[in-house]
């Protein structure tokens, strides 16, 4: 899983993910989803989504049937940022997993799920994106 030595929430999950890696079910899916989030912190928009898209990935390999809430993460900073096309969504994802020089580097795991199950996912990708589009379009008219 990830080895992530900074920042002290990367740590935290890193160690986190060993855990859930050696007891899958000593954990709910409700704490799994706290400790991702929770992993997060404040940045700009496009660095939220190339961290977030290293957080959520082993997130997704170790709990697929979590992954349509998961990827709403780095969609909502995308909407965030303006984007309005869902299509570009998985090439921005594996963006994220082949850059030479990543604000967060993904663990290989991490890699491994951008780059082989993420372009897959569109169907997925198309229905969370509009969905939270729309909830942003919806809080805007607020």
């Amino acid at each position: 899983m990830p080895t992530w030595t900074s920042p002290p929430q990367l740590v935290a999950l890193a160690a986190f993910y060993a855990q859930v890696q050696a007891q899958p079910d000593a954990f709910s899916d409700a704490d799994f989803l706290d400790a991702v989030k929770a992993a997060h912190w404040p940045t700009n928009c496009w660095n939220y989504v190339e961290a977030s898209f290293a957080i959520i990935a082993p997130a997704c390999l170790l709990r697929p049937h979590l992954t349509a809430e998961l990827i709403a993460l780095p969609i909502d900073a995308m909407i965030a940022g303006g984007l309005e096309d869902a299509g570009q969504v998985i090439a921005i994802g594996l963006d994220c997993a082949t850059r030479s020089a990543p604000y967060v580097a993904p663990s290989e795991e991490g890699r491994r799920w951008l780059t082989q199950v993420w372009p897959g996912l569109g169907d997925v990708v198309e229905t969370v994106f509009q969905a939270r589009l729309q909830e942003a379009l919806t809080e805007d008219e607020d």
